[in-house]
């Protein structure tokens, strides 16, 4: 009955743990990203890193003996070869060589390497296309697979305090306005898209469109904070694990697909 009791413990405890939401501080303010994890009091991301251990004392150091001495005889031999060395040095410059001539020779008479030429442009579109139209099934299939437990973890996340800080800036005052237009249109619909998948607050959209100013100064910053439960994580990661299980063959491609041939 008391090993019943601790197992039951256990399991309450693992449970309870893993239904604790985590959070994630995401900053990315002038081109610098910023991100930090916290679960349970703990920082997960970044961690600290730890200070370098110092030597510990009391170590015992080596005798230093006195150097060999000089050997007379070696320097004699070394003395003797470097002489017969420079001889034939001065030996051979003196000789005629005729190995010029044979290399001129030889790279006249060797024909020119070729360059291996690359095919057409339009058979390497071509090509390209062929490999998306064969991969196209298992795309279906991978979507297939991970799209409905993607849809119930994106309905367990939560977005909160989103600050959005962009600025379109150019000198021609035409440029500018389409950047802005363009900045405007993809913050919206990125939002709108994220809602269906995920709730969200948002805190603060700032827009704006900088004229008669170098383009390097458009900025784009923004933060938010991410809740998440570990326990929507593991059922997403299950749930996709249960369906590849439950019928291998239909989803064979998708393992191929991410390089697992089996």
């Amino acid at each position: 009955m008391a090993v019943l009791i601790i197992i039951a413990v256990i399991i309450f405890l693992i449970l309870l743990t893993l239904n604790i939401p985590a959070e994630a501080y995401i900053r990315f303010y002038g081109g610098k990203l910023d991100i930090k994890v916290k679960y349970l009091f703990l920082s997960i991301y970044p961690r600290k890193e730890k200070p370098p251990k110092k030597a510990k004392k009391g170590h015992k150091k080596y005798k230093e003996y006195p150097p060999l001495p000089a050997d007379d005889t070696a320097d004699k031999e070394q003395t003797d070869t470097s002489e017969t060395a420079d001889e034939v040095i001065d030996a051979a410059d003196t000789e005629p060589d005729s190995s010029d001539d044979i290399t001129i020779a030889e790279k006249k008479e060797r024909p020119p390497k070729q360059k291996a030429e690359k095919p057409p442009l339009m058979d390497r579109i071509n090509g390209k296309l062929d490999e998306l139209a064969e991969k196209k099934n298992s795309i279906s299939l991978l979507m297939e697979l991970i799209g409905e437990p993607l849809k119930r973890f994106g309905g367990k996340l939560r977005i909160d305090d989103v600050i959005i800080d962009c600025a379109a800036a150019d000198e021609d005052a035409a440029k500018a306005a389409v950047f802005y237009g363009t900045i405007g249109s993809a913050v919206y619909n990125t939002i709108s898209f994220l809602r269906q998948f995920a709730a969200m607050s948002i805190k603060s959209v700032n827009i704006s469109c900088l004229y008669n100013t170098p383009s390097d100064k458009s900025r784009f910053d923004g933060e938010c904070k991410l809740h998440l439960r570990p326990a929507s994580l593991v059922n997403a990661i299950f749930a996709v694990l249960f369906g590849y299980m439950k019928d291998k063959e239909k989803y064979s491609p998708v393992m191929e697909l991410l390089g697992k041939d089996k």
